[in-house]
């Protein structure tokens, strides 16, 4: 299964593709007002959920046959900080959408050279 989707129409990115860094609802927070239900793994452990190396062949592989991508979101079914190796995910092009509950360390904020 690809953890890539999309593209997704957006007002503010255009067309996105989607990237799930972690299993399917698996999150800091339980948000009443989450598209995607209740949390079915609810979590402050992070980890490597989903290897970087099959993210970015799902992603290669999407981007070689989907035309007027825009951006490639990193969000989509969890919170994207959870994943001990978002940093391994190039920049380029990318959008890193989260709730932002997983940047309060400061080992995280130092792997992107953030104070």
């Amino acid at each position: 299964m690809s953890q890539v989707f999309g593209p997704v129409p957006s007002r503010r990115l255009g067309f996105s593709l989607g990237v799930d860094l972690v299993p399917f609802k698996t999150c800091t927070l339980d948000c009443i007002y989450c598209q995607l239900g209740r949390t079915a793994r609810k979590t402050l452990l992070r980890r490597s959920y989903i290897a970087p190396e099959r993210i970015m062949a799902d992603l290669k592989e999407a981007l070689s046959h989907k035309q007027g991508v825009d951006y490639v979101t990193l969000s989509g079914s969890g919170e994207p900080t959870l994943n001990s190796q978002i940093d391994r995910i190039p920049a380029c092009t990318l959008r890193k959408s989260s709730k932002g509950s997983g940047l309060s360390g400061r080992n995280f904020r130092a792997r992107f050279g953030w104070r």
